[in-house]
Parts: structure tokens; C-alpha cells; sequence
């Protein structure tokens, strides 16, 4: 073998290296909230961008981390990676046993998630900053759903290097006219879940708050999924409004890096 193939193969080797997507580890770690009294081991799936990267917090919806969800995760979570952006995919429902929907029967459910799932995310914080994980100035949040109305509420509080927030199709009843945190909110105008226009109502020019809606777009049009009913509500993907979302977060996140 000459000298120069060598090179070249070495070369190619380390250049797959670089370019070679991250591996998904998962994280476990205690919740600093019990659940029905008993301790909690919180779970997420975490990527690296590198070492100490800016990193992201992404949250599921009320149904809980499964199938279509799960994914659209996942997707959210390559395309930040490829950003530059480290990721964690944090399960709040699986390690307290209540996926499946459960969550979404009741108001008091739900409420009382978006009380807990903000500690589940301080905990994911303090995680990732003790363990090195991530750049402490940079930590961002995205969620679905009711977990776009958990980040809506971190949203007004600023702690641990939190950066900016983005939340698909919250429920607008939480988001804040002047979030102390630059808040995203991304909904479909034909959510009948969590209908946007009072959240539009107080997107005013100047403020840390933008609101982003799409035509022909329902309820967790972010996931791969058919137009459907669920829990008395219709829900469904949209491509289009998919791509777009997806692109704003990112440009979103890298205009409120420090």
C-alpha cells in the first residue's frame, strides 16, 4: 500500500468520524417531586453535539412518549443535532407509569403535569450542567402540547442558563404577554385542542413573544400522523407546516445563543 493511499484512507476514516451522527445514550436520573408517593427515576434519551454544546430540552405531549410521537421527537431532535445543538428527550410519563393518554382525561391531570414536568426539567438541568453535559448559558427548551405549556411557564422565569423557549400548540391560557424568557409559540389555526388565538391576541410588536400559526394545520401537526380523532379532538400532521416549524425553532435557538 503507497504512502498515499494510506493518507487518503486514514484521512476518509477520520473525516466519517466527524461526520457520523451521535449516538443516543439514555440518562437516568431521580425526580425531585414524587409521584402518588412514591420516588421517581426520571428518563431521557440524550445526543451530544460535542462536548459542553448548547443543548436542548424537548418535551412530549399528554399522551406521553410513544409511537408517532416519540418520532416526531426524534426527528425534532437529528435536525437540532445537525444544528449543532445537543438534545434530550425527557420522558416525565413513562418512570411515573401514566402514558397512554391518561394525562389528557382530566383538566386536574393536566394541570397538575405542567406543576411537576417544571421540575422534571430543572432536575434535567442540573443534570446536564453537573454532569458537563452541556454549556450551562445555553440550555433551551421545546415542548408539545402540554409540554408546550410547560415551557411556556418556564418561560417566565429565568434560571440555570435557560436561553429561549419554543412551544408547539400550547394552551394559551398559560403563555404570557411578556415572557421574561424569548417564548416561540408554533400553532395550527385549525386546532381545536388548543386554539391559538389568544396567544395571538398577545403577540405584540417588541415584546420576548411571537406567535406563529398555519392554515390547515390541526392539533400535533408536527408528527407523522393521519388526520384523526382523539380524546373528543382532531389531530393530524401537516408537512408543510412541519418543515416550516421546524426550521423557525432552529433559527429561533441559534438567535438567542450567547
Amino acid at each position: 500500500m503507497t504512502h498515499s493511499i494510506r493518507t487518503l484512507m486514514i484521512f476518509t476514516a477520520m473525516l466519517c468520524l466527524l461526520v457520523s451522527p451521535a449516538v443516543a445514550k439514555t440518562l437516568s436520573f431521580p425526580a425531585s417531586s414524587s409521584f402518588g408517593g412514591k420516588n421517581v427515576t426520571l428518563t431521557g434519551e440524550f445526543k451530544s453535539a460535542g462536548t459542553q454544546r448548547p443543548t436542548v430540552i424537548l418535551l412530549h405531549g399528554c399522551g406521553g412518549l410513544r409511537g408517532a410521537v416519540r418520532s416526531s421527537l426524534r426527528a425534532h431532535a437529528s435536525a437540532l443535532n445537525s444544528a449543532g445543538f445537543s438534545t434530550l428527550i425527557l420522558d416525565s410519563f413513562g418512570p411515573r407509569n401514566i402514558s397512554g393518554g391518561w394525562v389528557c382525561s382530566t383538566i386536574r391531570r393536566l394541570s397538575d403535569a405542567r406543576s411537576y414536568r417544571q421540575k422534571d426539567v430543572r432536575d434535567a438541568v442540573r443534570l446536564l450542567v453537573t454532569e458537563n453535559l452541556s454549556d450551562p448559558t445555553n440550555i433551551f427548551i421545546m415542548g408539545q402540547s402540554n409540554g408546550g405549556s410547560v415551557v411556556s411557564l418556564l418561560a417566565n422565569n429565568t434560571f440555570m442558563g435557560l436561553r429561549a423557549v419554543v412551544a408547539y400548540y400550547p394552551w394559551c391560557g398559560v403563555v404570557s404577554a411578556k415572557p421574561k424568557v424569548p417564548l416561540l409559540v408554533l400553532s395550527g389555526e385549525e386546532d381545536d385542542w388548543t386554539p391559538p388565538a389568544k396567544c395571538v391576541a398577545k403577540d405584540k410588536p417588541g415584546g420576548n413573544l411571537e406567535v406563529v400559526t398555519y392554515t390547515d394545520a390541526k392539533h400535533s401537526f408536527d408528527l407523522n400522523l393521519a388526520v384523526q380523532t382523539y380524546k373528543g379532538h382532531t389531530i393530524g400532521g401537516n408537512p408543510k407546516a412541519r418543515s416550516d416549524a421546524r426550521r423557525r425553532m432552529i433559527n429561533w435557538f441559534k438567535a438567542n445563543l450567547r
